[in-house]
């Protein structure tokens, strides 16, 4: 594939901000912030309009890419986020699929599937639950990484249930922080699990399988297979895990929040669980989730 020449590059923070009116952002989700204290030194940023196209939770704050934006001056109605199945070797290969863009201003989001919308490539909707769909956006990477678990324990049976599962824990989770708990079934996590549970360009995957087949978290060593920083489920898992606990400590007994498969992931990764031990401890996990 090659680039059209519209698209140019530049290290140039400013000449970026001011090339359009759409400003599309896609990096590591722990680096955004960072990203937006550039931003916020382009004089006039805060008219423009912003579309997130990544995902995860900012696992220092506990907040939503979207809130990052917000806490650095750019209004709401300007800021969507753009999320979905896919994997950008598939795309460029024709490989049509749909996606979703979910924003504050309904009508901003219209008219960014208006402009992104390619029917036989990107077919495009609109959520107005914003919330639920960067939390569903963020949580699939951390399932991804579960999925790659069960496949290098030889349990990759129990990728069936874990979708069952998955949906009931994290819409469970939408709907206690404020979303709509069907987003949990739809493009953003449910609808994104062939992408990140059985697809192998699928990072969180190749890492849960390789930690298992390495027998190691060691980054120095999994490096050598994949890019560990680039592997978002990690930091999310633990990030979900933090707003679970907050949400938690207002709430009484019976409004508790339960994250049995996020849980069980984090623990996996932070090496808190062996290892050898680990697919069966994430199957346990799953049917715990099941009856949610």
């Amino acid at each position: 594939m090659s680039l059209s020449k519209n698209v140019n590059f530049t290290h140039d923070i400013s000449k970026a901000i001011n090339y359009g009116d759409v400003i599309l952002i896609s990096i590591l989700s722990q680096s955004l912030d960072n990203l937006v204290q550039r931003i916020k030194t382009v004089e006039g940023y805060q008219t423009k309009k912003y579309c997130i196209a990544m995902k995860g939770v900012e696992v220092s704050t506990c907040r939503r890419l979207s809130e990052i934006l917000i806490d650095g001056g750019i209004k709401r109605d300007n800021i969507a986020v753009w999320v979905g199945p896919g994997h950008v070797q598939s795309i460029t290969m024709g490989q049509p699929t749909n996606m979703i863009i979910s924003a504050y201003n309904d009508k901003y989001a219209k008219n960014l599937v208006k402009s992104f919308e390619r029917t036989n490539i990107l077919d495009i909707t609109y959520s107005e639950d914003i919330i639920g769909t960067e939390f569903g956006a963020a949580a699939k990477n951390v399932i991804g990484i579960a999925a790659g678990i069960l496949e290098g324990s030889n349990l990759e049976q129990k990728k069936g249930p874990l979708m069952p599962a998955s949906v009931k824990e994290i819409g469970k989770f939408i709907d206690a922080l404020g979303g709509d708990p069907n987003t949990a079934s739809g493009l953003a996590f449910l609808g994104d699990f062939q992408a990140t549970l059985f697809d192998h360009n699928s990072k969180n995957l190749t890492y849960g399988r390789t930690i298992i087949s390495k027998m190691t978290t060691d980054e120095k060593i999994l490096n050598e297979v994949i890019d560990v920083h680039s592997v978002e489920g990690i930091k999310t898992a633990e990030a979900l895990l933090k707003v679970q606990k907050k949400y938690n400590e207002r709430v009484n007994n019976e409004m508790q929040i339960k994250m049995p498969i996020t849980t069980a992931v984090h623990e996996i990764v932070s090496g808190k669980i062996n290892l050898n031990e680990a697919g069966q401890y994430m199957s346990k996990k799953i049917t715990e989730a099941l009856y949610l």
